[in-house]
């Protein structure tokens, strides 16, 4: 005989069956790969453990499998640095170390064990200094600080690498280094090819001048100089805009389109692609810097003077939803201001995603402002970096690049990117010092001194500048009495040198020689 259960007792088992399978269901949901704490360790405390332990392969795959979680965990991506290094898998290991610095740029130990890659491993003496720099700027009182500065030393061919020094044959005496730029921080590329610094190729990809490029750029039909960029974060496919700034493939972009991406690509418009290297970044500014292996574009200009009045004429050219080359025209709305720390153009100029990082244009084509983006609720309300700003961060960029090439003794390139920071920050007297130096290193006497003429120009007070010229007259166009001029006027303006005996010395010979 079947048990028979009344409604009551019958209703409270079907409850109690609905909630023990619903939270069997949730917990089901919940309970993943990545496990919270209450139920085990995680997959990256796995891995740490592994690690610990000297398990290289079960480590790796622990922490591989934390990255598909988190691909932004600083900790793993180092972990695995560490172990691809071991493993003498050198391309690897920088891959994964400059996965670290595109989340966390400070990160010492990165900079620190890519700095010994590339030194020991890949001879590129251009990027160990460069790391060793950083790692110094990051942790200057680390316990291998020490040993860093005399690596440096030895990289740089400076005692103590107090910068770029050079003994005169003449008479051996030290030149001031050159001054590093205080702004623009290099990054490294979003690839495993390991140059932070301009790309030359052997046979650079021509592509011929445009005959337009002089006329007006109001509404026409071709942007020769305008590049649609894209590339991938993880999964997400990312689209944005940019232009070439310089001849040798240099283009603007905007730095939160470009700035993390991965197999980064530019497409121009009549539908040629070329891989793009990332730099420099201003996450201030909002501006990317990167390069092309193409030369021979013609480039925009930046617009030098004040921001365009009210009611201009301007048009914006990008690559809005992935819409190649595609132009909007407008007025500029308002004129600068400031809204996020940054000066903007403001436009009723059609702006979409996409857009960030094309040129808004005048009717002569040179560029007044970048456009930035536009407000999500308004219409008619779009946004636009100044050029002025954009050339300031160009000429610390290229202030920079020129050092870096200077160091490493390639003194052409070295020429060249000092050259452009003087066409875009033309007012800096430290590019003009730099510019200088490189000259009188590469014998260009002249040029040297019109270089370092330049500078105290800019800044009567810049006391390396007339120490440099003093050993110009002095060494190099045997003008005592100029040499004495300048030694004199670098003991005043700074009398507490470390280099302040020396120069007395050499002020005291040059005036007994006159």
């Amino acid at each position: 005989m079947p048990l028979e259960i009344n409604g009551k007792k019958m209703r409270k088992i079907v409850l109690n069956s609905v909630l023990i399978l619903g939270s069997l269901f949730l917990l089901t949901g919940c309970f993943r790969r990545v496990a919270p704490e209450g139920f085990g360790p995680t997959d990256l405390e796995q891995g740490l453990i592994a690690y610990d332990q000297g398990e290289w392969e079960s480590a790796m795959k622990y922490f591989n499998n934390a990255l598909e979680y988190n691909p932004d965990d600083t900790e793993a991506l180092f972990k695995r640095g560490i172990i691809f290094q071991r493993l003498n898998k050198t391309d690897q290991a920088i891959q994964s170390y400059q996965q670290v610095l595109r989340v966390d740029r400070k990160h010492y130990k990165a900079h620190y064990n890519l700095g010994n890659l590339f030194s020991f491993e890949k001879g590129d003496t251009v990027q160990a200094v460069f790391h060793y720099r950083k790692f110094l700027a990051s942790s200057p009182t680390h316990r291998n600080a020490r040993e860093v500065r005399k690596k440096l030393a030895d990289l740089t061919n400076v005692p103590g690498d107090k910068g770029l020094k050079h003994r005169d044959s003449a008479r051996g005496k030290a030149t001031r280094p050159l001054m590093p730029a205080s702004t623009g921080v290099l990054v490294q590329p979003p690839t495993m090819t390991p140059l932070p610094l301009p790309l030359l190729t052997k046979k650079p990809i021509e592509m011929p001048l445009p005959q337009a490029a002089q006329a007006p750029l109001l509404m026409p039909s071709h942007f020769p100089q305008v590049v649609c960029l894209s590339g991938t974060v993880g999964e997400k496919q990312v689209e944005g805009s940019g232009f070439v700034i310089g001849r040798r493939g240099y283009l603007l972009a905007s730095a939160h389109q470009v700035e993390r991406t991965t197999r980064l690509m530019a497409r121009f418009q009549d539908g040629s692609s070329h891989p793009a290297t990332l730099l420099s970044v201003s996450e201030a500014l909002d501006l990317a810097l990167l390069q092309i292996p193409l030369q021979n574009v013609m480039p925009l200009v930046l617009d030098a003077k004040p921001s365009p009045p009210v009611g201009e004429a301007v048009v914006a050219v990008g690559c809005p939803f992935g819409l190649s080359h595609s132009a909007t025209q407008g007025i500029i709305s308002a004129p600068e201001r400031k809204l996020g720390g940054k000066p903007l153009l403001q436009t009723d100029v059609a702006i979409n995603p996409g857009s960030s990082g094309g040129p808004l244009m005048n009717a002569k084509g040179d560029v007044v402002g970048i456009i930035v983006g536009a407000l999500p609720e308004a219409k008619g309300i779009a946004f636009a970096l100044t050029s002025r700003k954009a050339r300031h961060f160009l000429g610390e960029t290229f202030l920079q690049i020129g050092t870096l090439f200077a160091d490493a003794k390639r003194y052409d390139e070295a020429a060249e990117a000092l050259s452009m920071s003087s066409e875009f920050w033309p007012n800096s007297p430290r590019t003009f010092n730099n510019l200088g130096e490189v000259f009188r290193r590469t014998k260009q006497f002249e040029k040297a001194k019109t270089a370092y003429v330049r500078a105290v120009s800019l800044d009567p007070q810049y006391a390396d500048a007339h120490y440099n010229l003093g050993i110009l007259y002095d060494n190099h166009l045997r003008d005592r009495s100029q040499a004495a001029n300048h030694y004199r006027q670098y003991l005043d303006l700074d009398p507490d040198s470390p280099d302040a005996l020396q120069v007395g010395q050499w002020l005291s010979a040059a005036e007994a020689a006159k």
